[in-house]
């Protein structure tokens, strides 16, 4: 009967000490205010750099303020350009000046828009990260051609007009005169230079323009240079093309091989270089460098050591022994 009693008592005692322990956490929680259906502004120099609206915000003194399905707009101020945003929910850290956007994000400007899951932006660094499946639609301002990009992450300085999408990287780059067709891209990594018209891939690079399709190790896209007698896109390691060709007759396959193929758009030729090989029905050919027009069943060779065999002539000697 004592023990009982001790063990009730002591029980006793330890739920009051929770519950003080309880009450002193409670008083030393953070209070949110809460305001439905408000405009929000940050000013800068008396001018507003950030405003938004949003069906509700949630503030922790003047730090922090989450938002609900916010809708609003960053202004450049030395530059005089726009940012414009949406999302599923918000929250802004004004120390830090970092945007967090989650749910259906939306970023979108006079040459660009950033889809994404959740978004993080850091205004005063320009610089933005992107998560859960990204994707980017976007206008080169020289060529006026339209480049959309979806990955799984990206790292990017919108006013440097410089992007880096990482993972499962694909996309399509649609010139501005339809008829000059589409390409088609993929690779593990891709860095995006607006200022330079540049796309550079890397990691398990595929491209597919018209009749061809070309793998390889690493590319770069020179994207001002499609109607220029200058490289349009070079590839690295490991190049393969395969190529269907239209013939009277129907059509055959084309493949070839090497460590570096140049394309020329505006000539429509490529020129592989590093040990290249092409092979064509049952014919073979090797030499220093070999360039292939498109669409064309024509191959150039350059070096008289080129070694040209053809596995037809072989099976007919074959047959004569």
């Amino acid at each position: 009967m004592i023990l009982n009693t001790a063990i009730l008592l002591a029980a006793f005692r330890q739920k009051a000490v929770e519950g003080l322990v309880s009450k002193k956490a409670s008083s030393l929680a953070p209070e949110y205010t809460r305001i439905k259906d408000l405009d929000y502004f940050h000013l800068v120099g008396g001018l507003p750099q950030m405003s938004l609206n949003a069906k509700e915000m949630r503030s922790l003194g003047e730090n922090l303020a989450e938002f609900t399905l916010p809708r609003g707009v960053y202004n450049y101020l030395q530059k005089n350009k726009t940012l414009r945003y949406q999302a599923d929910e918000a929250s802004y850290q004004k120390k830090k000046d970092l945007l967090v956007l989650t749910g259906n994000v939306q970023i979108t400007s006079a040459e660009l828009e950033y889809f994404a899951k959740k978004i993080k932006y850091y205004f005063k660094k320009d610089y933005l990260l992107g998560s859960g499946g990204v994707t980017f639609k976007g206008l080169d301002l020289k060529t006026q051609d339209q480049l959309e990009i979806h990955a799984e992450s990206m790292k990017s300085n919108p006013q440097k007009q410089f992007t880096v999408f990482n993972e499962d990287v694909k996309g399509s780059l649609q010139r501005k005169k339809k008829y000059e067709g589409k390409m088609i891209f993929a690779s593990q990594q891709l860095q995006l230079d607006g200022i330079k018209s540049l796309a550079h891939l890397d990691g398990d690079v595929k491209m597919s323009r018209d009749s061809y399709v070309i793998t390889a190790g690493k590319a770069d896209i020179y994207l001002e240079n499609f109607n220029k007698s200058l490289k349009y896109f070079v590839f690295n390691d490991d190049v393969k093309v395969t190529e269907t060709l239209r013939t009277p007759t129907g059509t055959s396959l084309r493949k070839a091989s090497s460590e570096r193929l140049e394309g020329f758009g505006k000539e429509q030729k490529m020129v592989l270089s590093g040990a290249p090989k092409v092979e064509h029905g049952e014919d073979i050919v090797k030499g220093y460098r070999i360039t292939i027009r498109e669409n064309m069943d024509l191959i150039e060779v350059d070096d008289a050591m080129s070694d040209v065999q053809m596995k037809r002539e072989k099976e007919k000697n074959k047959l004569k022994e």
